[in-house]
Formats: structure tokens, C-alpha cells, sequence
């Protein structure tokens, strides 16, 4: 709301949709912050009323199996991706097949806990979903180092991860015709652990 600093009584009440007479009361009780003019009027602090009004309550945050994404399809569907794209990467002729096979375990397993953390809905789980996908990111820097890879070469290859990851939940917000808010938050969330992820990740190859 945008208008004046101050309100009268009658402007004040209105906002909150209650009688005068009860505003004035909470005023005289000390309730709401108001200034008397000279004149003896009463003046109420917009921010002050504002305040007071109930703040709308937010959506529950829904799992990915709530809107109708079961993770089995969305983990599919991301290796399907990674397949795909994954012989025409540099840093992938690196690996002799154990090495490749090991990451590739290693990345279904990701996928798995990364898919698991923006499904589950209560904190506990997300935490320990987020822990778990950060140990193995060490995990993974720690391998990428032993098997010659340098830590620009292991960043490229999970950044090659991390794009395809967040093209999949692009495709769910897709899919469900997500609202704005709730696509941007689901993002922000697959954001954040790839974040924590990649800084595992970095830490393992440094030897942390």
C-alpha cells in the first residue's frame, strides 16, 4: 500500500477493517503507536497499521510426487540426458572405462539424492539427503584428483552435470505449468544444493 506517512483515525480503521471506536481503545492502551496533533486528533503511522494487517499464508511447499512427478521418472530421464550428451565432453576421454564407470555409479547416485532432497518435504529428510549428495561430492573430488583429473577439469565435468540437472526441472515446471513462484522456488532449491555440492566437490580435490 503507498499513500501519506500519517492516517487519521478513520483512514486507520479502515485499513483494518475494524470500528473506530476499538482503534482508539488499543490506542489509549498503548496497543498501536499514535501521535495526537495539537488539536487533540489522533494520527497513526501507516508502516505502524500496515504491520498489524495479517500477512497471507504461503502455499505448502508440495513434494515432486505431489505434483505428479514421481522421482524414479525424473532420475530416468535426467541419465537418459546425461547419456546422451556425455561422449562429446573433453575432460570425458580422460577416463579409461573404470574411471568412467565409477562416476557413473556415482552419478546415478547423485541424481538420486539431489531428486530425493527437492521431493522430501520435511527438513530432517531434506537434511540428510543434502549431507548425504555433499559427502559424495568430496567423494567425488577426491577421485577426480587421484585419477588425474585437475580441479578445473572436475568442475567442468560436474558443471556439465549441473546444467542438465536443472534442464530436467526446468521440464517438470513444464510439465505441471508450475506458477512463477513455485518454479522459481523449486530452481532456487536445486540451486542451492548443487551449490553446497560443488563446494564438497572443490573441497575433496583441495584435499580439505
Amino acid at each position: 500500500m503507498t499513500g501519506t506517512l500519517w492516517l487519521t483515525l478513520g483512514e486507520a480503521s479502515r485499513i483494518l477493517g475494524v470500528d473506530p471506536d476499538t482503534l482508539r481503545r488499543w490506542a489509549d492502551k498503548g496497543k498501536v503507536d499514535v501521535l495526537k496533533t495539537p488539536g487533540g486528533h489522533r494520527r497513526f503511522l501507516r508502516a505502524s497499521i500496515e504491520g498489524m494487517l495479517p500477512r497471507p499464508r504461503q502455499a505448502a511447499r508440495q513434494s515432486l510426487t505431489a505434483m505428479g512427478e514421481p522421482p524414479d521418472r525424473i532420475a530416468a530421464l535426467f541419465l537418459e540426458r546425461v547419456r546422451s550428451d556425455m561422449a562429446a565432453q573433453d575432460w570425458h576421454s580422460r577416463f579409461d572405462e573404470a574411471s568412467l564407470r565409477w562416476f557413473r555409479e556415482r552419478g546415478v547416485r547423485m541424481s538420486d539424492l539431489l531428486i530425493g532432497y527437492l521431493d522430501a518435504v520435511r527438513r530432517t529428510g531434506r537434511d540428510e539427503y543434502l549431507k548425504q549428495a555433499a559427502s559424495l561430492g568430496m567423494e567425488y573430488g577426491v577421485q577426480a584428483r587421484t585419477r588425474g583429473l585437475s580441479l578445473g577439469e572436475a568442475t567442468q565435468a560436474f558443471l556439465f552435470f549441473r546444467a542438465r540437472f536443472l534442464a530436467e526441472i526446468a521440464n517438470v515446471a513444464r510439465r505441471r505449468a508450475l506458477e512463477a513462484q513455485q518454479a522459481a522456488a523449486l530452481f532456487e532449491e536445486a540451486d542451492r544444493a548443487l551449490d553446497t555440492v560443488i563446494l564438497a566437490l572443490i573441497d575433496g580435490h583441495r584435499g580439505s
